[in-house]
């Protein structure tokens, strides 16, 4: 199963990549999320409620983040059980680009699914992939709309310049060294 959307988010892109890493607001947004839990800035635990082909189960899983690039996107790796139901596990490349006053999130998925969950049909995986995330993304908007606009964070203060052309001591002693070289070569060799 694969899916590949874009969407509009009413935030500017660092709010939109702090939301999307809370788990408070995962919770909130996530359609039939029973529970997330952030175990650490890059890894997720949660247990979602879904009825897909006729088979209601709760889904245990986790989510991995790599090729972290805030607030850029990243790549999620995912994997979900569901005691009756069977396994479903899968990649989702997520991209945040600034756009009319907003931000342009653009997502690529793939997903397998096996167990019983894999014996209902890609049709029907890829219609129940595609309505829970459609649901996903209109909570998302739903809330980021109502949250405040916030000015981009400051960008980092530049490192302090380190190396012999940012000390005066340092080329004071260089200055030093070669003249101790020159004169003994001048006056002992």
């Amino acid at each position: 199963m694969r899916i590949s959307d874009a969407q509009w988010i009413p935030a500017t892109q660092h709010q939109t990549w702090e939301a999307l890493t809370d788990c408070s607001v995962l919770r909130k947004c996530i359609p039939g999320c029973v529970e997330v839990e952030c175990r650490s800035p890059t890894e997720y635990a949660f247990t979602v409620r879904a009825k897909v082909g006729g088979l209601a189960a709760d889904y245990q899983g986790e989510v991995l983040l790599s090729d972290v690039n805030p607030p850029h996107g990243c790549t999620l790796v995912f994997e979900g059980k569901g005691n009756a139901a069977g396994l479903a596990i899968g990649t989702a490349q997520v991209n945040l680009t600034p756009k009319d006053e907003g931000t342009r999130l653009s997502y690529t998925l793939a997903a397998m699914a096996g167990g019983k969950l894999g014996e209902v049909g890609e049709a029907t995986l890829l219609k129940a992939g595609q309505k829970i995330v459609e649901k996903f993304f209109a909570s998302f908007i739903d809330y980021m709309a109502t949250q405040p606009r916030l000015a981009p964070p400051a960008p980092p203060p530049p490192p302090e310049p380190h190396g012999l052309r940012n000390s005066r001591w340092s080329w004071a002693v260089v200055t030093a060294l070669i003249l101790v070289f020159v004169g003994y070569h001048a006056f002992f060799t």
